[in-house]
């Protein structure tokens, strides 16, 4: 059996890497080819093309990527004609997995949306593609299932994944950091365009909390080890007395008082963690009215969009300044207990664990 898996960033990487290892304890025999990252490497996938030259945030990076972007589509449609593959998989990147699927339906291969795009935010229109083109969608969070029941499309939620991945390993010892009190968890993104937008205002918001708490630390929790050069390149003599680390998000999300976290998939990580957290969300200007004109939600944080109100506070373009910040931490940090509380339930919201193992099996059920 071949199956072929899609993803554009490093989120949809590591959500792709774990459901490949769940077909795999079903049907080990499966081989695995995709556009992906390391982590999809390391499960198995013979890589096409790396997600990394791909991944974009707003409307206007497609532009700046679009020559990666068709030679990413020339590669997906040589290995779709040299291979025989029983089924695909597509995570999340909607702009260039909706094509590939109809594709794929017109030469007789049944696709399935692992992580649907944010239709019910904006984009309506999608609706009818995915309907179309896709044997079965598998959605995140449980108002997207409710979304797609009154559109009559048929969806399934078995869980939000993360409840089997957010985890703090105890990998990072509080001997491992600088004495302080409190600690604030600085999360600027995993792109790169993120943490050029970000870093700079959430450095200097610190140093602005830090005047009213002297005894207050901060430490910056990157993705990838490749994030930081990047990171000492912009933060400069900022980064005094701040330290740095990679791949250990959720030891520091477990240990931080408070953090100031990049919209996306990272806040329902703090949220898991009960961590209460400023939302910041920047994008280009091009991209920022397009999504005003087209957005049909409330909040931007997903924290606040599953409970329906605004939990932790957001912070989108001109307010995502310095002062502005600081202020919103200082808020934050008086109401923390409070906030944790509420943020309990989140985990009952997200459903329970075994997420990828009952998606796997479902769409082999299907096939």
């Amino acid at each position: 059996m071949k199956v072929l898996f899609i993803t554009g960033e490093a989120s949809g990487d590591s959500h792709a890497s774990n459901l490949i290892n769940s077909f795999k304890k079903i049907n080990p025999d499966i081989k695995f080819y995709g556009i992906g990252g390391k982590k999809m490497e390391r499960a198995g996938v013979k890589i096409i093309y790396p997600s990394d030259k791909i991944a974009v945030i707003g409307f206007s990076e497609v532009f700046s990527k679009i020559s990666n972007l068709k030679e990413a589509r020339r590669q997906i449609s040589n290995c779709i004609r040299k291979n025989k593959f029983d089924f695909a998989v597509t995570v999340d990147f909607p702009g260039f997995n909706i094509p590939i699927a109809r594709a794929l339906k017109n030469m007789g291969i049944p696709v399935f949306y692992f992580i649907t795009p944010q239709v019910w935010a904006w984009g309506k229109w999608r609706s009818k593609s995915l309907s179309k083109y896709f044997k079965g969608l598998f959605v995140i969070y449980p108002f997207e299932k409710s979304f797609f029941d009154k559109e009559g499309i048929k969806s399934f939620f078995f869980g939000n994944p993360l409840l089997d991945i957010v985890k703090a390993e105890g990998k990072l010892k509080t001997k491992d950091l600088l004495s302080g009190n409190p600690l604030i968890a600085i999360l600027p993104g995993s792109r790169e365009t993120e943490i050029r937008r970000l870093l700079l205002p959430l450095l200097k918001a610190f140093k602005i909390f830090k005047e009213k708490y002297p005894g207050s630390k901060a430490v910056i929790a990157l993705h990838e080890q490749k994030d930081l050069t990047l990171t000492q390149e912009i933060g400069k003599e900022l980064l005094n007395d701040l330290e740095i680390f990679y791949g250990k998000t959720y030891d520091i999300l477990k240990k931080a008082d408070v953090a100031v976290v990049s919209s996306g998939t990272a806040t329902i990580e703090a949220g898991i963690f009960q961590t209460p957290m400023v939302i910041v969300y920047k994008l280009s200007y091009i991209s920022w009215l397009i999504s005003k004109i087209l957005a049909r939600v409330k909040h931007f944080g997903l924290v606040n969009i599953i409970f329906s109100k605004e939990v932790v506070p957001e912070l989108i373009q001109k307010e995502v300044n310095p002062i502005r910040i600081a202020k919103e931490l200082e808020m934050l940090y008086e109401k923390r207990e409070n906030i944790s509380k509420q943020l309990k339930k989140l985990k009952s919201l997200l459903g329970s664990e075994g997420v990828y193992d009952r998606i796997a099996n479902k769409i082999l059920s299907m096939v």
